[in-house]
């Protein structure tokens, strides 16, 4: 079990109602650790435990979700959470970028008073636009329900795009526009990869290369009145997701299902 598991579990557990802590740390906990023998991805279990607990924080009894994933017969596939942990991260991502305009809006408007300011401006900036989002895609790309390996392997990519993006206007010049294009392209090919798409779906890697590249000639700014600009600042990363939003409408993987009489993973009653 990695500490990003113990770390949502823990959270899972401390939001939950104070009588019913114990059992649901031992119980998720184990269903986590036991994941990979079911081929079930731990941390889309931890991810579910915490929306679980978040979500139905007033109920008076334990989530079944642990019972049911123990109980299930085999041979199984992962069942589609209830609680659809997906979206909730994506949607996380989407407010993240639109918070970047906001954040960029507040900054000083006739330069930094002082050099800690500058840090504070270009670190939220950072993590409103790279990190956050990418820490969010990423975990929904370990949530979805294709193949371990595909699952990490465009975590992984989402991942080195976020930190490569925030890392290119240090390390390249600022006219570096097919450097600069690296993580944008990155970013969406481990989504598809994660989500295994058809074919036909990577054609959509134009959209945000489509979008970035107006963007860094300057011809979106004239459209949108100064005060909005900076929102145009996260756009090719909104465009990220647009795209790998109607690539998973075509994924090539068929539903995963529990056999017959099986059980959601999350039970919507907690």
């Amino acid at each position: 079990m990695i500490a990003l598991d113990r770390v949502l579990v823990g959270a899972a557990v401390a939001v939950s109602p104070a009588a019913h802590r114990a059992a649901r740390r031992e119980q998720w906990l184990a269903d986590v650790r036991d994941a990979p023998e079911l081929d079930l991805s731990p941390t889309a279990l931890a991810f579910g435990a915490l929306t679980t607990a978040l979500f139905h924080r007033r109920a008076g009894h334990r989530s079944t979700w642990g019972d049911t994933m123990t109980a299930l017969p085999t041979p199984i596939r992962s069942a589609p959470h209830t609680i659809r942990t997906v979206p909730v991260l994506v949607a996380l991502a989407v407010v993240s970028l639109l918070a970047d305009g906001a954040w960029l809006i507040l900054q000083p408007n006739y330069g930094y008073e002082s050099a800690s300011d500058r840090v504070l401006g270009v670190t939220g900036a950072w993590c409103l636009v790279f990190f956050v989002p990418g820490a969010a895609i990423a975990l929904a790309a370990l949530a979805l329900r294709t193949s371990v390996r595909r699952r990490r392997l465009g975590a992984s990519m989402i991942v080195a795009a976020a930190v490569g993006g925030a890392l290119q206007p240090i390390i390249t010049p600022p006219t570096a526009l097919p450097i600069a294009l690296v993580p944008v392209v990155l970013a969406l090919a481990g989504w598809l990869v994660a989500a295994r798409t058809a074919r036909w779906t990577w054609t959509l890697l134009i959209l945000p290369v489509a979008v970035f590249c107006l963007q860094w000639a300057g011809v979106l700014y004239p459209l949108v009145p100064v005060r909005w600009s900076p929102f145009l600042v996260a756009l090719p990363h909104l465009a990220i997701v647009l795209a790998g939003a109607v690539a998973s409408r075509f994924s090539t993987d068929a539903p995963a299902v529990v056999e017959a009489h099986g059980e959601a993973l999350v039970d919507k009653t907690v």
